[in-house]
């Protein structure tokens, strides 16, 4: 790990993916407990309480994937599997997953990037980061989550935007520095960000490694997630 991520012991990082999937679970009963309560309901409420059913599981599912990661990445077990990966293609497939969720709620996912803007990484686990970042700003945007993908000064820049009210102060972070992923006073713990932080660190180019970067620079003042790959 390099000098200014931080390193977090596995007790924590157990912790607070145990957290974030005890709100997930929760949520996920309330509403399977909702849709069962009104044998009546047809049409588009049940298919909303269906889709957040969906929304909540599938959380559930990629924090057990994270923790799994990051314990293999603590015992030097954890490798990346780099191939070229076309980005126009990778987020139309990454909006394909999430869309239908997203326009249940009204938001609009928009996508800009070059056709023939391509990068090499682990497709694998920058999908994992790109769905977990959207999943997060599903809660925060108001209307509009935006994918960008560009090249900027010899890195890949990857971009994921929203217009909700911005990340908290303690979720910022530049380069270098990972955040820590407990707070568990926020009502989210940033594990999310805390592996996407590692996978990017994973990346390395001859001297350069990958990085992510956290500000509120998004649609309209939002909160702006960028993953950095060399």
């Amino acid at each position: 790990m390099s000098k200014g991520t931080q390193k977090l012991d596995f007790a924590s990082i157990i912790a607070s993916a145990v957290h974030d999937m005890k709100n997930s679970l929760t949520l996920l009963l309330d509403t399977l407990d909702a849709a069962a309560g009104e044998p009546d309901i047809t049409g588009k409420p049940l298919q909303e309480k269906l889709l957040q059913a969906q929304h909540e599981g599938k959380r559930l599912n990629r924090n057990l994937i994270q923790l799994l990661a990051l314990y293999r990445m603590e015992r030097a077990q954890m490798f990346v599997n780099i191939s070229e990966n076309c980005l126009a293609e990778l987020l139309e497939d990454v909006a394909m997953d999430n869309r239908q969720l997203l326009s249940a709620r009204g938001i609009k996912l928009e996508i800009a990037c070059a056709d023939d803007l391509v990068g090499y990484f682990d497709r694998e686990l920058v999908t994992g980061i790109l769905n977990t970042i959207i999943n997060n700003s599903y809660r925060y945007a108001r209307d509009t989550i935006r994918l960008s993908a560009e090249e900027n000064d010899g890195y890949l820049c990857i971009h994921i935007e929203d217009n909700g009210p911005g990340y908290p102060e303690k979720m910022l972070h530049a380069k270098g520095k990972a955040g820590s992923p407990v707070d568990f006073q926020s009502g989210s713990t940033g594990l999310g960000l805390y592996f996407a932080a590692q996978v990017a660190q994973m990346h390395r180019n001859g001297e350069r490694h990958g990085h992510t970067r956290t500000d509120n620079e998004g649609i309209d003042g939002g909160g702006r997630f960028s993953l950095y790959l060399p």
